[in-house]
Protein backbone atom coordinates (compact mmCIF):
# COMPACT_ATOMS: atom_id res chain seq x y z
CA UNK A 1 0.00 0.00 0.00
CA UNK A 2 1.23 3.62 -0.59
CA UNK A 3 1.25 3.83 3.50
CA UNK A 4 3.78 1.29 3.47
CA UNK A 5 5.88 2.90 0.71
CA UNK A 6 6.26 6.18 2.34
CA UNK A 7 7.71 7.82 5.50
CA UNK A 8 7.36 11.17 7.06
CA UNK A 9 10.03 13.37 9.08
CA UNK A 10 10.44 16.32 11.48
CA UNK A 11 13.25 18.53 12.36
CA UNK A 12 13.37 21.80 14.16
CA UNK A 13 16.54 23.68 13.16
CA UNK A 14 17.85 26.63 15.29
CA UNK A 15 21.55 27.85 16.32
CA UNK A 16 23.52 26.54 12.75
CA UNK A 17 23.29 23.36 14.29
CA UNK A 18 22.80 20.48 11.20
CA UNK A 19 19.63 17.70 12.69
CA UNK A 20 18.60 14.46 11.08
CA UNK A 21 15.49 15.11 9.36
CA UNK A 22 15.16 11.15 8.56
CA UNK A 23 17.91 8.47 10.23
CA UNK A 24 18.75 5.94 6.73
CA UNK A 25 16.02 3.02 6.05
CA UNK A 26 18.34 -0.04 5.92
CA UNK A 27 18.76 -1.58 2.35
CA UNK A 28 16.37 1.10 1.10
CA UNK A 29 16.76 4.42 -0.66
CA UNK A 30 14.11 7.21 0.97
CA UNK A 31 13.43 9.57 -2.28
CA UNK A 32 12.18 12.78 -1.07
CA UNK A 33 8.49 13.47 -2.63
CA UNK A 34 7.71 17.31 -0.35
CA UNK A 35 9.14 19.28 2.26
CA UNK A 36 7.68 22.04 4.04
CA UNK A 37 9.85 24.73 5.96
CA UNK A 38 7.98 27.33 8.51
CA UNK A 39 9.98 29.94 9.73
CA UNK A 40 9.27 31.69 12.77
CA UNK A 41 11.24 35.40 12.55
CA UNK A 42 10.84 38.53 10.84
CA UNK A 43 14.17 37.27 8.73
CA UNK A 44 14.26 35.16 5.48
CA UNK A 45 16.62 32.38 5.70
CA UNK A 46 18.06 29.02 3.96
CA UNK A 47 18.27 26.07 4.84
CA UNK A 48 20.55 23.24 3.06
CA UNK A 49 19.20 19.91 2.44
CA UNK A 50 22.14 16.47 2.72
CA UNK A 51 21.56 13.49 1.12
CA UNK A 52 24.45 11.24 3.67
CA UNK A 53 26.69 14.37 3.96
CA UNK A 54 26.34 15.84 0.17
CA UNK A 55 24.05 18.78 -0.63
CA UNK A 56 21.01 18.04 -2.23
CA UNK A 57 19.39 21.29 -1.96
CA UNK A 58 19.35 24.85 -0.82
CA UNK A 59 15.54 26.54 -0.37
CA UNK A 60 15.19 30.32 0.60
CA UNK A 61 12.47 30.46 3.71
CA UNK A 62 10.35 33.61 3.70
CA UNK A 63 10.32 35.57 6.87
CA UNK A 64 7.61 34.87 9.34
CA UNK A 65 6.27 32.11 6.28
CA UNK A 66 5.88 28.88 4.83
CA UNK A 67 7.57 27.26 1.94
CA UNK A 68 6.09 24.22 0.36
CA UNK A 69 7.61 22.38 -2.77
CA UNK A 70 6.69 19.16 -4.59
CA UNK A 71 8.40 17.17 -6.58
CA UNK A 72 6.33 15.81 -9.35
CA UNK A 73 9.26 13.14 -9.83
CA UNK A 74 10.89 12.42 -6.49
CA UNK A 75 14.43 13.66 -5.97
CA UNK A 76 16.58 10.32 -5.64
CA UNK A 77 18.76 9.90 -2.65
CA UNK A 78 22.15 8.75 -3.26
CA UNK A 79 23.07 5.78 -1.76
CA UNK A 80 20.73 3.13 -0.05
CA UNK A 81 20.44 3.37 3.90
CA UNK A 82 21.66 7.23 3.57
CA UNK A 83 20.34 9.68 6.31
CA UNK A 84 18.91 13.01 5.10
CA UNK A 85 20.14 16.26 7.12
CA UNK A 86 18.61 19.82 7.10
CA UNK A 87 20.58 23.00 8.19
CA UNK A 88 20.21 26.51 8.94
CA UNK A 89 22.83 29.24 9.27
CA UNK A 90 23.18 30.31 12.84
CA UNK A 91 20.67 33.54 12.81
CA UNK A 92 19.78 34.87 16.16
CA UNK A 93 16.13 34.33 17.24
CA UNK A 94 15.18 32.07 14.14
CA UNK A 95 13.81 28.53 13.96
CA UNK A 96 13.18 26.63 11.17
CA UNK A 97 10.71 23.80 11.44
CA UNK A 98 10.92 21.10 8.65
CA UNK A 99 8.55 18.59 7.48
CA UNK A 100 9.28 16.35 4.69
CA UNK A 101 7.34 13.06 2.57
CA UNK A 102 9.85 10.67 1.65
CA UNK A 103 9.01 7.25 -0.76
CA UNK A 104 10.76 4.30 0.08
CA UNK A 105 12.18 2.44 -2.91
CA UNK A 106 14.39 -0.39 -3.46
Amino acid sequence: TLHDATRTATASLTNGTPATLHAGFAGRFLDLVEVTMANNSGVAASVDLYDDSALTRTYTVPANDTLHVTYHTPVPQGARGSIWEADLADISGTTITVNALFLINR
